[in-house]
């Protein structure tokens, strides 16, 4: 679910390679010409190190937002993760299809397309996100985007498609903003999979590559964090997205012979509470692999996947790693 673009905690973008460049687009903050309430940074942003920008929907691709990069960008193994894109394309592909419909006040995300182009780094850069609109209708609408470099090099490269919904509770209103009002301690300061809850992982095998199956396999449990929820009261697209390319990383024991070339993500309904998830690899070749990942909920013991419908759909491609 993605809210009208937040006020507060919104900064300036750094960078000033960029600053001449990205007049068209202006700092977040309280706005008399907004039709839309200003509403916090969400927590799941706030985590994910990521700033949010109001487009002015020109026509042309504008910057919407920006993500830090640090221990969060990691992976499980160590290894920098295009992953930790998921949350800042997620919100900013969303604020560019705000701009271009101006009544659409409540959104959610319906589908999240991610290319991982170049490694993120982990050091504290700060890379910023392009968006513009491609289509925009009653229903809601589809939206295209970059994560860049401060050189302007692309990291990842993004599509979402997006539908319009009612307005939220007022109860899942407060405790996103009870959320929001956290501080960001040390604790905060954890790789991806900590700060998902990510616990435990499907047995490896003795095989360098990964058994294709059929079904599905028991996948990681992500224990439930009430800090990932948004407003409407469900766990976050963006984080959902993460837990998907992490799931499809630990069912193949040779991961880390890998990069993640693509993930593709479908949200058939809100997830909420903990999140379990299981795996099918299809193709496990020498240069590609192809790895299916539901996500259920109702779980409480790990490798225990339930029988439940799935609220996630998702596809991780990977190939060989550079």
């Amino acid at each position: 679910m993605t809210p009208p673009i937040s006020g507060p905690g919104a900064v300036t973008p750094s960078g000033a390679a960029h600053q001449e460049a990205s007049t068209s687009s202006q700092p977040l903050g309280p706005s008399p010409a907004s039709p839309r309430p200003q509403k916090p940074l969400g927590r799941t942003e706030q985590l994910m190190r990521v700033q949010l920008q109001r487009p002015q929907h020109d026509g042309t691709p504008e910057r919407t937002g920006s993500l830090t990069t640090g221990i969060w960008s990691l992976d499980p193994d160590g290894r920098p993760s295009g992953l930790s894109a998921a949350v800042v394309m997620d919100n900013t592909l969303a604020t560019s299809i705000h701009a271009a419909a101006a009544d659409l006040d409540w959104i959610v995300t319906t589908e999240l397309q991610l290319n991982f182009i170049l490694p993120l780094p982990a050091d504290g850069t700060v890379l910023e996100a392009w968006t513009s609109a491609v289509l925009v209708d009653s229903m809601g609408g589809m939206s295209q985007g970059t994560l860049q470099g401060p050189d302007g090099t692309i990291h990842v490269q993004s599509v979402g498609w997006f539908q319009g919904v009612g307005a939220n509770s007022s109860d899942a209103l407060d405790h996103y903003s009870r959320m929001a009002a956290l501080p960001l301690g040390p604790e905060t300061e954890v790789p991806l999979a900590t700060m998902l809850r990510m616990q435990g992982t499907p047995g490896t095998t003795d095989d360098d590559r990964p058994r294709v199956s059929e079904g599905f396999r028991p996948g990681p449990l992500f224990a439930d964090n009430e800090e990932l929820m948004n407003p409407h009261g469900a766990v976050h697209g963006g984080a959902l997205t993460m837990m998907s390319g992490l799931a499809a990383q630990q069912a193949m024991p040779d991961r880390t012979d890998y990069d993640l070339q693509s993930l593709r993500a479908l949200f058939l309904r809100p997830a909420r509470g903990a999140v379990t998830a299981r795996t099918r690899v299809r193709h496990a070749g020498r240069s590609l692999r192809i790895v299916d990942v539901e996500l259920v909920g109702g779980v409480t013991d790990v490798g225990n996947p339930a029988a439940s419908k799935p609220f996630v759909q998702a596809e991780a491609v990977f190939r060989a790693a550079r």
